[in-house]
């Protein structure tokens, strides 16, 4: 399973309580730390009491070996002696005198205390006498004044034989504890040397931990040697631990440890052991049936890891407290920061931009409030730029309407100038106030072409007068010029043409002047100046067409000039030339102009016999 399915598992079995608030769920891992401590501190004092207590066992098993190992080298060692008796010369020889004295010297060179002296004997098999004794009433006696262990041993055959654990004759002064070591003296002969060795002798001498209890069972798990009380020799040890019976099996080389109680038997005789659980280690003596059994107590054997564990235990919850405090303060004041920062940002989203967000933490809630406070001063920088570009915004806006109100203004101011000039007067003008160039523009180009149009309407008029007034006087002299007057009627006619065209080409500026005159109160003066471009055109070719005319018109008076003298002709001419005329005067008289443009007639030949306008 993938991070993002995992963690998608777990935000769906997390309730939404827990997932909305900061501090349940920091309360929640602090929770699983605590546990997750604790449980790691528990098992680790659990595992370092278990390596401790397999210390104590071990420690226990070490030293049952060591004390298993010391009583082996006893045994030898008193094995050794007691050989060593059994080869000396005086034994050998059978010199009964000479063994005696040998007998007493080594016990005096030994120098042992009275009360745990060892003895030795000579005891000849064959005639069952205690021939020589270090004890003085064996001497001579039967053998039956020995123990009757040590009694059944005198047979030993070729190898030194280590007796049980036996009391000496109650008859006797001082019985005590023994064991005894039997040495045959050789093959030639049926004696035995018999050393008999005090239990007590090892009491005190055995080791141990310090605060241990040591003891050495027998075969019949009856108490050899004990630490400190003699009382306990040859009691039963009592225990049903299966330690004697575990050691036995292993063998000497494989000592071990077990833990057992309450104490009860020859263990509980001792104070220390009385009613208690202990530990005990084991060993099997070499060469015999022994055990070496170490006894502690486990208060003392499992105090110093108890008291290591309960501290561990101790410092564990300590280490949860203190977790779940600087947790609680950390997540209390974290909370409460992210809390005030929630809060904070809320009323940013509400519009509330002068709320303060600080913090005086440097870690990383208090970067995320650094982060929050600039990005609330970067918005708000960015709306009060957006506030000034919409103040701007408006400021153009309200330039536009200006503009836009300007222009139409102006433009409804041309477009009467237009069509009063569009109705015949052409000394209307656009003024130019310099408010926009564009429509200056328009008003300079249109004054600059209705001046035009003005001279040019001038002329014409002027020009219809003088026509008008050199046909009433070609008229009273037309009888003698038919010709120049039928030439004068054809170069009228083509002066009407001309007039005609100029009519239509004012009508087409008229229309153009219209439309630039719409196109301004759409807003559009491109449009209305390529208009006012065509009028000027068109004016451009009503200056073509008068010129035209006025060439027409000097062929006439140069015609009525040649013709004079055919004034009969001119006359009846003239009549004619007075009713093509006057249309054209009356149509070009609906202009109206202020300038006046002298028209000149140049002479010419009479006016011959031409045709008669039809």
């Amino acid at each position: 399973m993938s991070d993002d399915g995992l963690l998608g598992l777990v935000r769906t079995a997390t309730p939404n309580v827990v997932r909305r608030s900061f501090a349940l769920k920091f309360f929640i891992a602090l929770l699983c730390i605590g546990l997750l401590v604790g449980s790691v501190g528990a098992l680790g004092t659990q595992q370092m009491t278990a390596e401790f207590e397999q210390q104590v066992l071990d420690e226990h098993a070490t030293t049952a070996k060591q004390e298993a190992d010391s009583l082996a080298n006893w045994n030898r060692q008193n094995s050794r002696f007691a050989e060593t008796m059994a080869r000396s010369q005086p034994v050998r020889a059978g010199n009964v005198s000479a063994m005696q004295r040998r007998f007493d010297r080594e016990m005096r060179e030994r120098n042992f205390d009275a009360d745990d002296q060892p003895n030795l004997h000579y005891v000849d098999t064959g005639t069952g006498v205690v021939a020589a004794s270090t004890k003085s009433n064996y001497r001579g006696e039967s053998v039956d004044i020995l123990n009757e262990t040590v009694q059944s041993a005198l047979d030993t055959g070729s190898a030194t034989v280590i007796t049980d654990a036996y009391t000496d004759t109650p008859t006797l002064e001082s019985p005590q504890p023994r064991i005894a070591y039997v040495t045959p003296v050789g093959p030639s002969t049926d004696a035995v040397v018999v050393y008999t060795v005090p239990l007590q002798m090892r009491t005190g001498t055995l080791s141990g931990t310090g605060t241990s209890t040591s003891m050495v069972v027998g075969g019949d798990n009856q108490v050899l040697f004990h630490e400190l009380n003699n009382d306990l020799l040859r009691t039963p040890y009592g225990e049903d631990n299966g330690a004697p019976a575990a050691a036995r099996e292993s063998g000497p080389a494989d000592p071990g440890a077990l833990r057992a109680g309450p104490a009860h038997g020859a263990l509980n005789g001792t104070a220390s052991m009385a009613g208690q659980e202990y530990v005990v280690g084991y060993a099997q003596v070499l060469d015999t049936d022994w055990v070496v059994l170490v006894h502690t107590d486990i208060e003392t054997a499992y105090g110093t890891v108890r008291s290591v564990a309960n501290r561990g235990l101790v410092a564990t919850a300590l280490g949860i407290a203190a977790i779940g405090a600087i947790g609680a303060v950390l997540g209390r004041n974290t909370a409460n920061a992210l809390s005030r920062l929630t809060k904070k940002t809320e009323a940013m989203q509400r519009g509330d931009l002068d709320v303060e967000i600080r913090s005086g933490r440097v870690d990383t809630v208090g970067r995320l409030h650094d982060g929050f406070a600039a990005m609330r001063d970067s918005l708000q920088d960015r709306i009060d730029e957006a506030e000034r570009e919409r103040k701007r915004a408006e400021v153009s806006r309200e330039e536009v309407i200006e503009t836009n109100a300007y222009l139409q203004e102006t433009a409804a101011t041309y477009s009467e100038v237009m069509e009063r000039a569009a109705a015949g007067d052409l000394t209307q003008r656009m003024a130019t106030d310099g408010e926009h160039d564009a429509m200056d523009a328009i008003a300079g180009d249109f004054n600059e072409m209705i001046t035009e149009l003005e001279k040019t309407t001038g002329q014409l008029k002027r020009f219809a007068e003088q026509v008008e007034e050199s046909g009433t006087v070609v008229g009273s002299s037309a009888a003698s010029v038919k010709d120049a007057a039928e030439q004068v009627a054809e170069s009228v006619q083509t002066i009407s043409d001309d007039a005609h065209v100029q009519r239509e080409n004012l009508q087409r500026a008229t229309e153009s002047v219209d439309a630039a005159v719409a196109a301004l109160d759409d807003g559009d003066v491109a449009a209305a100046r390529d208009e006012l471009d065509s009028v000027a055109g068109t004016l451009t070719e009503v200056a073509d067409a008068t010129e035209h005319t006025m060439a027409e018109a000097e062929n006439v008076a140069g015609a009525a000039e040649e013709q004079a003298a055919e004034l009969n002709e001119v006359s009846r001419r003239a009549d004619e030339l007075v009713r093509y005329v006057r249309p054209l005067h009356d149509v070009l008289d609906r202009f109206e102009t202020e300038s006046e443009h002298q028209f000149v007639f140049t002479g010419g030949p009479s006016l011959g016999e031409g045709e008669r306008d039809d």
